[in-house]
């Protein structure tokens, strides 16, 4: 039975959100006039682009047009690519060089525009390991829907008990408890307390990847994934 694991990207792979955050307010200031704070992107990560600026500009009561928020994302997506020199978040090279010699199906289910996500992978040189993206444009709904885990299962070939995800942020968890898949969060970008709602909450990606390797040696990774109620201290031992 083939397994999958699926994973966000910012914050993720990508130690990104910082950069995310500031490009995002730097674009919403000069193109709407609006002070947002960083905080609100870090815990809105996983949602995209058109959802994002649809909410601000109701919010704020903006005066725009159908292709105000288009000329944002364009112009935010700018200012991110020139300002952002790519890197991984510790421990993601080998984390996913790991999964993927275990035969496991790799997918990465982003809110960022397709763009962004191919530079990223591509420039960091682990986007051979992936067999599947899905961006912002790929759907109608974006994080805390399933849709996002959704579409990548279907690409990926897999049902939902036979992939995990693995998440940094508390929308990007919603969204796959919803696609009823277990999910591992890493409190890269967010505190553990926020990521309480997913199956365990670890502080690396280096300790998710000590825990996925021990299920392997235990499983010889076939079959359904079966720890959700499992401590991931139990593994140290």
């Amino acid at each position: 039975m083939n397994r999958a694991i699926l994973f966000d990207l910012d914050g993720v792979l990508i130690d990104s959100m910082r950069c995310h955050a500031q490009t995002w307010r730097d674009a919403i200031k000069t193109q709407l006039d609006i002070e947002i704070s960083e905080n609100y992107f870090l815990i809105n990560e996983g949602r995209n682009t058109k959802d994002i600026l649809f909410e601000l500009i109701r919010t704020h009561q903006i005066d725009a047009d159908n292709d105000t928020w288009q000329k944002v994302s364009d112009y935010r997506d700018q200012l991110f690519l020139e300002a952002f020199t790519p890197r991984l978040v510790n421990g993601a090279k080998e984390l996913v060089i790991l999964l993927h010699g275990f035969g496991y199906r790799l997918g990465v289910a982003t809110g960022s525009t397709q763009q962004v996500v191919e530079e990223l992978l591509s420039k960091t040189g682990i986007r051979d390991y992936f067999s599947d993206l899905v961006s912002s444009e790929d759907v109608q709904f974006s994080k805390p829907h399933p849709q996002p885990y959704q579409l990548l299962l279907q690409h990926l070939e897999v049902k939902s008990e036979q992939a995990l995800v693995i998440e940094n942020a508390p929308l990007g968890i919603e969204s796959a408890i919803a696609a009823d898949l277990i999910c591992l969060a890493v409190a890269t970008t967010n505190t553990p307390d926020l990521l309480a709602h997913a199956s365990n909450v670890f502080i690396t990606l280096d300790e998710i990847g000590k825990f996925l390797e021990i299920e392997y040696l235990r499983t010889n990774g076939v079959g359904v994934w079966k720890f959700q109620s499992i401590n991931k201290e139990s593994y140290a031992h």
